[in-house]
């Protein structure tokens, strides 16, 4: 069966189809200033936020498809460090913005600052491991932080449809609840996606 048809195929197909739709929808209303009168207070931060965030999303996207084909593997590194320094102006910028809280419901900052805050963990530690040549570590890492990155996209798509019928019954805290899950769970199905062979069964010698 073709690579591309199997299951990580078909997730990296839908966060790409995803995050275009969030970047067209989303992101360049925000770049182009169309949206500027929403965030008056704070539209340096919003821009630089919005800014950051398509620079992880394409290098992130890019870098993810060249570890897993192996193709112009040549440009990984390269590719890597703009992803990391686009990253850590999009959730640095998330972070500021969640701890300011500028819109409500506020509780909506504790779980985008969270997520901001665990991904620029996260993607420090694929830099150590890469840093000190754990290439296995840093391969983890790196798909723990694009999964995080998606989760930033997700977020997004939850707020566009603030009805989110699972979440109704919360009132105006169903965006949180509803963010809480969208980075949460998909961090956690990660984990035991990476971890699932070392909990395998050995095969002992016959």
């Amino acid at each position: 069966m073709p690579s591309v048809l199997r299951l990580p195929g078909i997730l990296m197909g839908l966060a790409v189809l995803t995050s275009a739709i969030i970047l067209w929808v989303v992101a360049l209303p925000l770049l182009n200033g169309a949206r500027f009168a929403q965030h008056a207070q704070h539209v340096p931060l919003v821009y630089a936020h919005a800014a950051g965030g398509v620079v992880m999303i394409l290098a992130g996207t890019a870098n993810i498809y060249i570890g897993w084909t192996r193709r112009g593997f040549g440009w990984h590194r390269r590719i890597g460090r703009v992803y990391f320094l686009g990253g850590v102006l999009g959730a640095g910028t998330a972070l500021a913005l969640s701890i300011a809280a500028y819109h409500e419901p506020r509780s909506v900052g504790a779980a985008t600052g969270t997520l901001a805050a665990v991904w620029l963990l996260v993607a420090a530690m694929g830099w150590r491991a890469a840093r000190n040549g754990r290439i296995e570590s840093h391969r983890q890492w790196m798909i723990r932080s694009y999964v995080l990155t998606w989760t930033f996209v997700g977020c997004r798509i939850v707020t566009q449809f603030p009805g989110f019928p699972v979440f109704s019954a919360l009132g105006e805290e169903a965006i949180s609840a509803a963010i809480w899950v969208n980075w949460v769970v998909p961090l956690v199905v990660c984990e035991v996606a990476l971890q699932w062979r070392a909990g395998s069964a050995k095969n002992l010698p016959g």
